[in-house]
Formats: structure tokens, sequence, C-alpha cells
């Protein structure tokens, strides 16, 4: 699967357009969306989730493995040097996963959480299809697949975020990486700023006090 930290320009998608995309997947797959959203985890760390990996009472995601694609298949090993984490998820993640959890019961805490359909194991070029036909039905054709890692680190940033926060929820052992998205929620502030004084512009001020 394609790197995780996007190249620029990238769209920077906002909340309705991420449950957007994630109503136009097939049942199944809606959490891949949400997760990769809220908890930020890189392609190879997503699919390797598993069940026990979920801790709704807590809201957390554990993200301590990760697979790889080989001639073979599947290869599961630990993540990125320093990047086992435990994140957590704001209420609407904890509301998006117990959705999913329910497509999976009665699954045991050691099953992969992103299964297909049939509840065979999930590889790259299914993901990768099943994404194509949701973002062209969504109308966002451009949009791939690690800008919902790169939206959800962003609002994590804007929402003031440290730069080491950052660092830790995306797994990232240098700050180089994390820039990306402190910069991204600057550029987005500069936006509202910019939508703030078009507004002002068209608003002509009351200066009666009435």
């Amino acid at each position: 699967m394609p790197s995780s930290t996007p190249s620029w320009p990238r769209p920077l998608l906002d909340v309705g357009q991420v449950q957007h995309l994630s109503a136009h997947m097939p049942e199944n797959l809606r959490g891949l969306v949400d997760l990769a959203f809220w908890a930020h985890p890189r392609p190879g760390e997503l699919l390797a989730l598993r069940i026990g990996d979920i801790d709704l009472d807590a809201g957390t995601v554990a993200v301590q493995r990760q697979v790889v694609e080989t001639d073979a298949g599947l290869v599961e090993s630990p993540p990125r040097a320093g990047s086992r984490r435990v994140v957590h998820l704001p209420p609407q993640g904890v509301s998006a996963l117990a959705q999913h959890l329910k497509t999976r019961s009665p699954a045991l805490p050691t099953a992969r959480l992103l299964v297909r359909r049939d509840g065979r194991v999930l590889r790259a070029h299914h993901v990768h299809a099943t994404w194509s036909t949701a973002r062209r039905a969504a109308d966002l054709p451009g949009v791939h697949l690690h800008d919902l890692r790169h939206a959800g680190l962003t609002v994590a940033a804007q929402s003031g975020a440290t730069l080491a926060e950052v660092m830790r929820r995306a797994g990232h052992s240098s700050s180089r990486a994390a820039m990306i998205y402190q910069h991204a929620a600057e550029r987005r502030d500069a936006e509202v700023a910019a939508r703030l004084g078009r507004l002002a512009a068209g608003t002509t001020p009351n200066r009666t006090g009435t």
C-alpha cells in the first residue's frame, strides 16, 4: 500500500466528507474509513488490527503490529520502531467502531478487525478496489485512502494538539512528518480567516447602537 505521509498538494477532507465516504463503503468496511480518520493508523497497521485491539469502554485503539504484502501473502511484524501506541478516540469514533464490531460478532478477540464480506483475509487490492468505487460514488474521485489519516491528524492539530501529541497519535519518531499536519492546520485556519473577511466585507456594520 502507498506511503501514509501525503505529498502536497492533497485534498483536506472535513468530517462531513469523511462520513459521506464511509456511507458509500460496504457495511463490512465502513469501519476502515472511520478508523483511518479517527485513529490515524498507517495502511499496514490498519489491516493488522484485531478485534481485541479495540476497547470501547476506554475509547481506545491499540496499534501493536503491521502487515506487509509479499508474494507469499501478508506478513505480520511489529510496527515501525517506536510506533506502538494506544490512540484515544472521540465519541464519534467510538460510536462508529461500536457499529463496526456488530458486523464482526461473534468473532474472537484474536480475529482480524477488518475482513472481506465473506470473512476471508482483506488484502490491499481488495481495499483499493472498494475504495475506488466508494470515492466515485461519493463524488470525491481524487481522494486517496491515506488522505483520511492526513485529515484526521490535521483535525487533531486544529484541536490544539501539540507537535509531540500529534507525533504520538501518528506513531512518528521525528517531528518532520508531524509538522505536515501542523502546517495543514495553519493553512485551514488561514482559510477560516479569509472566509470571515469575506463575510465581514458583505456586512454593513450597525453603528447606531440599536
